[in-house]
């Protein structure tokens, strides 16, 4: 059978989900060597999907810079392209499918920030999904969520899609795993002048994330005298007039450190030498990032858990949004209590060991196959 991924978004605007269909789909080549994949994917792109004896990568050479571009790849070049594959299915993570082919499509859906929180997403690409989403769920012969909230917020949205969504976990990222005593000593001298750290991963949606943080972490700061850093990573904004105005004037600005730009591995080293990993989602519906801070073995604060607890559960800390003393407190509980830091560690390992890529990658395939059946 030839499974083609098409891996072609609006350039700058990957969903959530990339990372994700990443990592599952070099399970699910490595398993089932008896397919071809073929995977659609931009010149930037080229070097972060597998390679493998049942793998083709393709270099898509047109530009998708707009909503026009976008819509004709859709419509006219990849029905046409898949044509020219043979193609039996279609794999779209990007959270819509193509209505101009008849090929079986299964929809990755990551995430309904469009519609839920617009105010985070490109106006463009609001409008795009609002008009294309529904034909996207008519046009899919299944449809793939992260999280049990997700899967009811889509059917709620969008009752059509009853009877072909099913549920698989996300797990955790394999590059992210514990490490030994002397490189996190050698992370910690690096990054943080040899001091213990929180780091801040996640949410770069608002700049009123990160003030809110600074503030909570103020408060822990005044009730604990502690010489801990503060280490906010991500695709942040920092050039950003109120970020910079507020960090200059910040009491603790040489406590916090800004890496704006650390890539993947770097962040996954990060992780495992942190004293604790702060995961301030005001809306995540993919609890990939929190598994994966789990699997280094650090505990984890999350804030807004409407969204993340039913994969979290008692294995982290949680604060609501907008909640600086309810984080700190968080914060304070986790530097006074040895024993619930090591408690929350232990679980979370034994948590990610439920969530392993290999069990989600038979349960996609298992789901791919229903299908078309």
């Amino acid at each position: 059978m030839h499974i083609v991924v098409n891996n072609i978004y609006l350039h700058g605007n990957q969903p959530h989900g990339n990372t994700f269909s990443q990592h599952l789909l070099s399970y699910l080549i490595g398993k089932h060597p008896e397919h071809h994949f073929y995977f659609l994917v931009s010149k930037s792109d080229k070097n972060n999907y597998p390679k493998a004896g049942n793998a083709t990568i393709i270099i898509i050479n047109s530009s998708i810079k707009n909503i026009v571009s976008l819509k004709i790849w859709n419509t006219i070049q990849l029905p046409k392209m898949l044509q020219q594959l043979k193609a039996n299915m279609v794999i779209q993570p990007n959270g819509f499918c193509s209505i101009a082919t008849k090929v079986p499509q299964i929809m990755l859906v990551t995430d309904l920030m469009w519609l839920q929180q617009p105010q985070f997403v490109p106006a463009s690409l609001h409008w795009f999904h609002l008009v294309f989403m529904k034909q996207s769920i008519t046009k899919a012969a299944h449809i793939i969520t992260l999280t049990e909230k997700l899967k009811q917020d889509l059917l709620s949205n969008y009752p059509t899609a009853s009877g072909k969504v099913s549920l698989v976990y996300a797990s955790a990222n394999p590059l992210f795993q514990p490490i030994e005593y002397n490189q996190k000593r050698q992370t910690k001298d690096g990054y943080a002048d040899g001091r213990e750290y929180f780091l801040y991963t996640g949410s770069h949606h608002s700049d009123k994330n990160i003030f809110e943080l600074l503030k909570a972490f103020s408060l822990f700061k005044k009730w604990q005298k502690s010489n801990m850093k503060l280490l906010v990573s991500g695709n942040i904004s920092i050039q950003k007039k109120g970020i910079v105005d507020k960090l200059n004037s910040y009491k603790y600005k040489d406590d916090v450190v800004l890496l704006p730009t650390i890539t993947e591995q770097q962040l996954a080293l990060i992780t495992s030498a942190a004293y604790a990993v702060i995961h301030p989602f005001f809306y995540e519906p993919l609890a990939m990032p929190i598994l994966s801070s789990m699997q280094t073995g650090v505990p984890v604060v999350v804030i807004n858990p409407e969204n993340i607890d039913e994969i979290g559960g008692d294995t982290c800390l949680y604060a609501l949004p907008n909640d600086n003393e309810g984080l700190a407190n968080q914060l304070k509980l986790l530097y006074r209590d040895e024993s619930l830091s090591r408690s929350l560690v232990e679980k979370g390992l034994i948590t990610t060991l439920e969530f392993n890529w290999e069990r989600m990658s038979d349960l996609v395939f298992k789901v791919t196959k229903n299908g078309f059946s």
